[in-house]
């Protein structure tokens, strides 16, 4: 970590300790609850007609994961005080409960993670005894795509309901971009292309034979101690059922005897010579003088920590902007920040040979943005 710069763990570290939503790292009994949490709940009860007329199990879920994205959402525009989204949805399950919603409890089965399913599970049996709610498991089967800057993954699981679509960007870390079921594969594979546009690389889904091609998953930034305010209303409909399905996902391959990875530090031991070495060679060749160790070392550090080990050697226009932020925060007229904002653009340069025409102007275009 430079010595001018908080840099990413820290920042992270510190986003985390004094965000809205890092309230979880506090005993409930210490926080006060927040003001929007009545105002909320009353929305969703009052919009339990399009949950008790959805047809079937799938259009109940995304029925009910569109209702709660919808108060999510606005709650991150407008009050911006105590998201503690988990806190809430216990408190959700206890209302709806009490006004008898038999069927949004359901939806809350299906979208919550195991926790807080359970409670809506037993919210369920207070009103009707023990009955059996519809359960998706996962098949086992898991395709994987991104995109052709390499940053942005789609990983395509199948369930008994369908294909679910977990789209992340891993531009600023693995930040989740959306999440919905599909018909199958080749539904799923069209919906992802047809979101990224002209950045599309691999075109069909591989199969996930190593289960390191899923840490974009484990890694993923979601939960109420990683909200970081600027989330989309996608992002929001999927901010509990995209948890749940990876817990499913989880549970269906072991018992096929696979497990998904095991999250690893992504900030501790990185050997930056890996990138350095090459990248001195390279500005060699171009400009026959060797350039500034430290910079090198410097930008190489911050560019690693962080980011998935497979996305080191990548970029794309969002990882430059991140980057661009991170550096921003260093002290701005230490020499060490000057020289590493002035190699930027060669870094950009060296990583981008490999993209097409057009991508490699965008990122090129990236770095020397102002």
């Amino acid at each position: 970590m430079s010595p001018v710069s908080r840099g990413r763990k820290q920042k992270k570290n510190k986003k985390r300790a004094g965000s809205p939503g890092s309230g979880l790292t506090r005993p409930m009994g210490s926080r006060p609850r927040p003001a929007w949490f009545d105002p909320a709940i009353k929305a969703v009860l009052g919009g339990t007609e399009a949950v008790d007329s959805a047809s079937g199990p799938r259009e109940l879920e995304d029925t009910t994961a569109e209702l709660l994205g919808a108060e999510l959402y606005r709650v991150l525009r407008e009050d911006r005080d105590g998201l503690w989204f988990d806190w809430w949805f216990a408190e959700l399950v206890t209302a709806a409960a009490d006004q008898g919603a038999s069927r949004l409890l359901q939806g809350l089965v299906a979208i919550g993670t195991p926790a807080l399913a359970q409670k809506a599970v037993a919210a369920h049996r207070r009103l009707h005894g023990k009955t059996t709610l519809p359960k998706v498991t996962a098949t086992g089967e898991v395709f994987r795509m991104r995109d052709a800057y390499g940053t942005r993954f789609a990983v395509l699981a199948g369930f008994s309901d369908g294909t679910f679509l977990f789209d992340v960007d891993t531009s600023r870390g693995a930040r989740l971009v959306g999440g919905h079921v599909h018909d199958d594969v080749t539904q799923a594979a069209a919906a992802w292309l047809a979101t990224i546009g002209d950045t599309a690389g691999e075109t069909e889904p591989r199969p996930v034979e190593d289960m390191r091609d899923l840490l974009c998953l484990v890694h993923l930034d979601i939960g109420d101690n990683e909200i970081m305010g600027d989330e989309s209303r996608a992002v929001m409909d999927g901010w509990f059922r995209v948890r749940r399905r990876i817990d499913d996902l989880g549970a269906g391959l072991r018992k096929r005897g696979r497990r998904l990875p095991l999250a690893e530090s992504l900030f501790n031991d990185i050997d930056t010579s890996q990138m350095t070495d090459d990248f001195c060679e390279w500005y060699f060749s171009l400009h026959g003088t060797e350039p500034d160790v430290d910079a090198v070392h410097a930008l190489a550090e911050e560019w690693m920590e962080g980011a998935l080990p497979e996305t080191w050697f990548l970029v794309s226009p969002d990882r430059i902007a991140f980057q661009r932020t991170l550096i921003g925060d260093w002290m701005p007229d230490h020499p060490l920040t000057l020289a590493v904002t002035s190699l930027l653009p060669e870094w950009v340069t060296w990583l981008g040979r490999g993209l097409p025409a057009q991508l490699r102007e965008r990122v090129e275009t990236a770095a020397t943005a102002h």
